[in-house]
């Protein structure tokens, strides 16, 4: 890593490798080459954006430093560019859905929109404003946060965007979150939007609540909701979906969960795990297809990243950042994540989280009637099941991912995690004896520090 006083640069140095690899393909059919990002990179985002170049370590979202990792430079121009990419695609006719809730886009971009959950809202934001220090940009997040706050209710435990749609700062065409699906601020958020200054058209899918996935009724009723979600979606689009359009979506989104179940099992095999803990998530997200509004582009730096990390792995190579002997951690929970740099300065690494790794890690059948096979893979989503179920699936991941210990968190508000944190535990812990350790964060970006002080301290009881 290239320090400049406390800005990152990436080394010229690496500059004719990196130009060498492979061009970003987006879903439109346009292309980036490796030296048109480079550039972009090194030259014109540390001007628009600074605050994401520091290298001050309280700052979570920071870029990675792992720069002989190409993927992780593309992730990030792709993070970067979310204003320009999402605004254009916007003004070209793609109507933008705001969708919350831990499901699979599939239908969404069958239907000829951009879902975006909270996280990918928050990057377009970001980068609406340009010219930014860190300082100047957390003062602007938390003042439009708390302005959704009271908009909302003081009983959330995140606003989800809110803030950005009903501003005006987003020019978002439908709010349509599954409901009922392990999230219980998606009601809220709901509720708020209805009356909101800025009125913009809401639609629900309907999730079928308490151990419904043996169940034909609910197969059906979830099918016939994601119809509607389709044709709702495809009157903003101008696009007739048809069953075929759904069957390729799912087929494409099909390779990137793949893609993803085989980077995650090679990188868990690794004797040192082969990139930090940021790089890490952000390579299993991208099976999400969904991190970047554009599953397109996402696939092309997911298929690179596969390869890097099995290079890696084949020459024994460590992500940058990370200690040796390291203790691993798996986080369960939602919408909270420690500071994966901080965590790996006390000697820990996060090697997998069970929020959307839910979703990604479960393949739709690709024959027969596309809405009720999209239909059964959601209601068998492992985040979803009772919690012996859930539990059953998260003791997989941990002793696939070699995990020493288990992160269970959740920001205050959440009645679905806090709900069944303590029993989901104790399971883990009883059929594994892997520790485990449950936090509530109060106020999410406002308590990181007491968040982090206890990580630290349950890494240094590991070792």
């Amino acid at each position: 890593m290239s320090l400049n006083e406390n800005f990152f640069k990436y080394p010229e140095e690496i500059k004719p490798e990196f130009i060498e690899t492979e061009d970003i393909v987006f879903r439109d059919g346009s292309r980036i080459s490796a030296a048109d990002i480079w550039h972009f990179m090194t030259e014109e985002a540390p001007v628009r954006y600074p605050y994401a170049y520091t290298n001050n370590r309280y700052y979570g979202r920071r870029l990675s430093g792992d720069v002989r990792l190409p993927s992780s430079i593309k992730h990030n121009y792709l993070m970067l560019t979310m204003n320009d990419r999402t605004s254009r695609a916007r003004e070209n006719g793609s109507p933008i859905i705001f969708v919350q809730g831990g499901q699979s886009v599939d239908p969404y971009y069958a239907a000829g929109g951009i879902a975006l959950r909270p996280a990918s809202t928050g990057a377009w934001a970001r980068g609406k404003e340009e010219g930014l220090n860190l300082r100047e940009e957390e003062m602007r997040s938390l003042d439009v946060r708390e302005k959704a706050r009271k908009a909302i209710s003081f009983e959330i435990c995140q606003t989800a965007g809110y803030e950005h749609i009903q501003e005006g700062n987003l020019p978002v065409d439908m709010v349509a979150p599954y409901l009922c699906l392990r999230c219980s601020d998606v009601g809220y958020g709901v509720e708020a939007h209805r009356h909101g200054k800025r009125k913009i058209g809401l639609f629900l899918v309907d999730f079928p609540l308490d151990h419904q996935k043996e169940k034909e009724w609910a197969a059906g009723y979830l099918a016939r909701n994601l119809h509607r979600l389709t044709r709702e979606i495809g009157k903003m689009s101008g696009k007739e979906v048809t069953e075929n359009d759904l069957k390729e979506e799912i087929k494409l989104h099909n390779k990137g969960r793949k893609l993803a179940l085989d980077t995650a099992d090679v990188w868990w095999s690794a004797s040192a795990p082969p990139t930090n803990g940021a790089d890490r998530r952000a390579i299993f997200q991208m099976g999400g297809m969904e991190l970047h509004g554009d599953p397109n582009a996402s696939l092309t730096v997911l298929k690179e990243a596969n390869k890097d990390i099995k290079e890696r792995v084949k020459h024994s190579t460590k992500g940058e950042g990370v200690t040796d002997n390291a203790r691993r951690l798996f986080v369960g929970g939602s919408c909270v994540f420690p500071n994966d740099f901080r965590t790996e300065e006390a000697g820990g690494i996060i090697v997998g989280n069970d929020n959307h790794w839910s979703d990604i890690s479960t393949i739709v059948e690709e024959t027969g009637d596309p809405y009720e096979k999209l239909a059964r893979a959601i209601l068998s989503y492992p985040y979803e099941q009772p919690i012996e179920g859930r539990a059953e699936w998260t003791i997989d991941q941990l002793k696939k991912s070699r995990s020493d210990g288990f992160l269970f968190l959740y920001n205050w508000g959440c009645n679905t995690q806090s709900a069944i944190a303590r029993m989901l535990c104790d399971i883990i812990h009883e059929e594994t004896g892997i520790p485990t350790l449950i936090i509530e964060h109060e106020m999410r970006g406002e308590q990181t520090e007491q968040l982090q002080n206890r990580v630290n301290a349950f890494i240094e009881m590991l070792n």
